[in-house]
């Protein structure tokens, strides 16, 4: 997190409203500070300068060297955006009192501290992305540190714990993306190196906070006050993830000012997050598969997440949230799966329900982040009418779910609130505007006819002239006087106007008000409480409707759990009626899922390029495991489609444990624990790791944690360092990845190691069917039984548009490399005037006499257990003989 610039100290020579500031800039260090001034935020100092240069204001001066900038108060959430997203938390001070009301300087107080985890408005958040706060605290050290975990969204309540090892805490972080993350201060200046290292490659504020917060006792006594609880046993609380539960709620209440009661009534009891109910993807896995956004550019189009793009789309901002979630955290068990398969396959097949839940989705707003800033005092008028809207179409939802039986579970959720949320919809249809106000300054929110105190403030601004003629009609009737006239005038107000000689008939309660040279100017009580009514009426009509509109508020938290359970229901539907389109639409097929670990898939396609490409995308069989092969070994030239097939794999396998129909003809999938990829190259250099250092590790990773229920898809494994280092490794890698047993599609250019399925049953060889034409290849894209001894890798670069001289030069070098001696291999391609002859060594006579001392090589040959030796270890062993032959 930025730190907040400098203010000078405070002089007995400031304003009243400057030792404001200063003072407001003391209590809230490390934040900017926006300080109300009539129509306008204002910065001052250093806080001023900083502001010219984020958000592009216009610095100016308030006196001699007090610089100053200020941003419209209506407009101000563009500028606190631009300032969270610079990395700054702001403090927000606004005006308690009119200026007319103020006795002094004017009443402010610091209403809120906005950070990068603690955002609500709307136009301060993607509808798209949850927006976390997470914190976290450590136990242990070494390989059994542990991290406990917990995380909230202020903008919707959701709230979760977790405790895991501390080495598997950047996958989780990866997976949660949070946009803040707590750490106990312990006065270094610096977060915990776990939590560095965790959130390396991540968009993310790192805020300390006090050591306190994060103390057992004081975050449950935080707890306890948040749940009203006197124990916190009932809240089904692990120990360990109590503090940084504790200290999350202390953040938002720190931050959240406006909570009188000292809770955030909308944030849930913090639940446990079982990892063991959801498919474990990685963080490398994430970035490689580009499940929510892609390598360059880190862009939702071109992701997995951006195939649900137009009809395909969810189509409420609380399904997109739900959608990105879901396919960060597939499910791992079987019946979750198919249940949610099952109602896909109704709306595939019922293309007037989908079309039908779409157009009842369509109607529902942003319930979750209504309720959100509902809770936290920010709630506007349109925001109480999308809720009263949405509340009406809980209805005809429930209705249309009711109608299929497969629906019937979504349909039970709504039936106990339908009486409540229909009751509800009416009384805000009634009591608002169809068109509301974007806020309450003005008024304009309540309905004609709801109120009638307010109705007549309305009548009385919009037609005075009325009720004073309707007025002077009824006291000529009740006086007898024709000629009476009831007038108003900008410096006497209201009157009862009489000629000179009516004056004397004036009845006894009217009062002289004011004598003309032929009239006479009366009023009466009721005039005069008329007068002050249309005087005042503006003001009493924005002040009734300030009432009325609170009123409303408490009316919708007394049904905000019936609201949230239409907001959950809703949001489920929409991802599976976006399944259901997307499955429709590209012809996807209902995958089948077994408790055997095996991946047997007809014609299957990348789920992104098959949108891309439609007809054009060659699809490709897989078939992995259930009593074939569960390592391939996938050989051929570059740009022939080897990474795309083993992608598409793991694409195929995330979709169907999301619950949605898969790119394929058909498709057969065992259920799976963790999808592990090691695809394409990038490095750390901040971090003094290379690219061959991240492959290593993230391999690493794999072979500690892959177990015979997982997927692994490595691509070009060992490229990174010489041919030799990189065979071995690759070799190796891949027979212990044969050896756990997982399902592995592993891409490779090194030929060597297709030796592996001649002794091994559980490896086969594929290889990318390549079509040559003369001096040309053509890439088929399909991939077929067997190996490949060729990489074509000189015909991909002069397809690349490399110099023809370069391409017939390494043509000619490729003639006479070998990688079987390197030495030979070395004295080929240098320059020929420096070449030097490499002598063969002698060979030995191929009949020895019985009599002649054996050889040492032939000796050792001897003593090998080719039974316990391992094509690795022979590999070293032939190498080693080879050199002492030539010693």
């Amino acid at each position: 997190m930025a730190k907040s610039p400098a203010t000078s100290a405070a002089s007995p020579s400031d304003t009243p409203a400057m030792a404001q500031f200063k003072r407001f800039k003391a209590e809230h260090p490390g934040c900017v500070l926006f300080f109300r001034l009539g129509d306008f935020y204002e910065l001052f100092f250093d806080d001023a300068v900083l502001a010219s240069k984020v958000m592009g204001v216009t610095l100016t001066q308030r006196q001699e060297g007090v610089p100053m900038a200020g941003v419209p108060y209506h407009a101000v959430e563009t500028y606190l955006r631009r300032m969270v997203a610079a990395g700054y938390k702001v403090a927000i001070a606004d005006q308690m009192e009119l200026p007319a009301e103020a006795k002094g300087v004017i009443k402010r107080e610091v209403v809120r501290i906005v950070t990068p985890g603690t955002l609500t408005d709307e136009a301060m958040l993607d509808e798209g992305r949850e927006n976390p706060l997470a914190a976290v605290a450590f136990s242990g050290a070494g390989m059994t540190q542990m991290a406990a975990l917990a995380w909230a969204e202020l903008s919707t309540g959701r709230f979760q714990t977790m405790e895991i090892q501390a080495k598997d805490l950047a996958d989780e972080l990866a997976r949660i993306a949070p946009s803040e993350i707590l750490y106990a201060d312990d006065d270094s200046g610096h977060a915990p190196a776990a939590l560095s290292e965790a959130v390396r490659g991540l968009t993310v504020a790192l805020s300390a906070r006090p050591g306190w917060q994060f103390r057992a006792a004081d975050a449950a006594d935080t707890l306890k006050r948040q749940y009203r609880v006197t124990d916190l046993g009932g809240l089904g609380l692990a120990p360990e993830v109590i503090p940084p539960a504790g200290a999350v709620i202390a953040y938002l209440l720190e931050t959240q000012k406006t909570q009188a009661d000292g809770r955030l009534a909308h944030v849930q009891v913090p639940a446990p997050f079982l990892r063991g109910e959801f498919l474990v993807l990685d963080q490398a896995s994430l970035r490689s598969l580009e499940v929510v956004e892609t390598l360059r550019g880190n862009q939702v189009a071109g992701s997995l997440l951006g195939v649900f793009n137009g009809s395909a789309a969810p189509t409420t901002a609380m399904g997109k949230r739900l959608l990105r979630r879901w396919l960060c955290y597939p499910l791992a068990k079987r019946a979750p799966i198919e249940a949610r398969l099952n109602v896909v396959e109704v709306l595939v097949n019922d293309e007037l329900l989908r079309q039908t839940l779409r157009k009842q989705l369509d109607g529902i707003q942003d319930i979750e982040r209504i309720l959100g800033r509902l809770a936290v005092g920010r709630i506007s008028p349109r925001d109480l009418v999308a809720l009263g809207k949405s509340a009406a179409q809980a209805h005809a939802l429930n209705y249309t779910l009711g109608t299929h039986p497969q629906l019937a579970p979504a349909a039970a959720a709504l039936a106990a609130h339908l009486p409540a949320l229909a009751a509800h919809g009416t009384h805000i249809a009634k009591a608002c505007v169809e068109a509301p106000p974007l806020h309450m300054r003005e008024g304009g929110l309540i309905a004609d006819g709801f109120d009638a105190d307010l109705d007549e403030s309305r009548l009385l601004q919009r037609d005075s002239h009325t009720w004073l003629a309707q007025y002077q009609a009824r006291l000529v009737e009740e006086t007898g006087l024709p000629k009476i006239k009831v007038g108003f005038n900008n410096v006497f107000g209201y009157y009862i106007e009489l000629s000179a000689g009516q004056k004397d008939k004036a009845p006894a309660n009217w009062t002289r008000k004011q004598t003309l040279a032929n009239n006479e100017r009366f009023i009466t009580e009721e005039l005069k409480v008329f007068e002050g009514k249309v005087l005042s009426a503006e003001s009493r009509a924005k002040a009734r409707e300030m009432v009325l509109f609170a009123e409303l508020c408490e009316a919708t938290r007394a049904v905000a759990d019936a609201l949230s359970s239409l907001a959950h229901t809703a949001a489920e539907l929409d991802c599976l009626v976006a399944f259901a389109q997307l499955s429709a639409k590209r012809s996807f097929t209902k995958p089948v899922l077994s408790d055997t670990p095996s991946l047997d898939v007809k014609d299957g396609r990348h789920p992104v390029l098959d949108e891309l490409l439609g007809d054009q995308f060659v699809p490709n069989d897989v078939r992995l495991g259930g009593g074939k092969a569960t390592l391939a070994l996938i050989t051929g030239p570059n740009m022939a489609g080897k990474s795309t097939y083993i992608r598409q794999a793991a694409l195929i396998t995330l979709l169907a444990h999301t619950g949605c129909f898969v790119p394929a003809a058909s498709a057969t999938i065992g259920l799976t624990d963790r999808i592990f990829t090691r695809v394409g190259s990038s490095d750390e250099l901040h971090a003094g790791r290379s690219t061959f250092m991240v492959e290593m590790s993230e391999t690493a990773h794999i072979c500690h944690h892959a177990t015979a229920r997982s997927l692994v898809v490595l691509d070009e494994i060992g490229r990174g360092t010489s041919t030799l280092d990189g065979l071995s490794l690759a070799w190796a890698i891949a027979e212990h990845i044969a050896a756990v047993g997982c399902r592995c599609l592993f891409a490779t250019h090194y030929h060597e190691i297709t030796r592996l399925a001649l002794d091994r049953p559980h490896v086969a060889n594929l290889s990318v069917s390549v079509r040559e034409w003369k001096d040309d290849i053509v890439f088929l894209h399909r991939i077929i039984e067997g190996a490949t001894d060729r990489s074509y890798g000189i015909h991909v670069a002069k397809i690349a548009g490399l110099p023809p001289q370069v391409v017939a030069r390494a043509n000619e070098l490729l003639a006479q490399l070998t990688v079987k001696h390197e030495g030979e291999a070395a004295a080929e391609t240098a320059p020929s005037a420096k070449r030097k002859k490499v002598e063969p060594a002698p060979a030995m006579p191929l009949f020895m006499m019985a009599a002649a001392e054996p050889h040492p090589v032939v000796e050792k040959l001897r003593g090998v257990d080719l039974n316990n030796l391992t094509p690795m270890a022979a590999f070293e062993l032939v190498r080693k003989l080879q050199d002492e032959a030539k010693a």
